[in-house]
């Protein structure tokens, strides 16, 4: 897939972050029109793009590039390992380990790992967010 997708990304981030602080603070309040179908089409879902704006306004701890690498990683899965096709279904909570969880005394490396791979597949819950 060539890069034009990441100008209407970036637009769109940007969009959110000005209708998060206008008190649109949902998914469902947050996109117009043809938003949600652009945001499928790459493999992002409303959800993600929601908390992605979110987490730059009330923490300061998302930088946007950082935001365009990880859905341009996701991107590439999405469209060249899973044919553009959504996720069959969703993770439950209870499925990834403890935050307390270790491997080689590094705490958080399981639960990092699978929701590495969650997030590649597009089976995140709505609850959990990578980035």
């Amino acid at each position: 897939m060539n890069t034009d997708w990441k100008t209407q990304f970036r637009d769109l981030f940007y969009r959110g972050v000005e209708r998060y602080q206008e008190g649109r603070r949902s998914p469902e309040t947050m996109f117009e029109g043809d938003e949600p179908t652009f945001l499928e089409s790459i493999g992002c879902s409303t959800q993600e793009m929601f908390d992605f704006c979110d987490d730059y306004i009330r923490w300061g701890d998302v930088i946007y590039e950082h935001v365009e690498e990880v859905q341009a990683v996701r991107l590439d899965y999405f469209a060249n390992d899973l044919n553009s096709q959504p996720s069959a279904r969703r993770m439950e909570m209870e499925e990834f380990p403890a935050k307390t969880d270790e491997i080689a005394g590094i705490v958080w490396l399981p639960r990092l790992i699978v929701k590495a791979r969650a997030k590649l597949e597009g089976a995140l819950p709505a609850d959990l967010m990578y980035g």
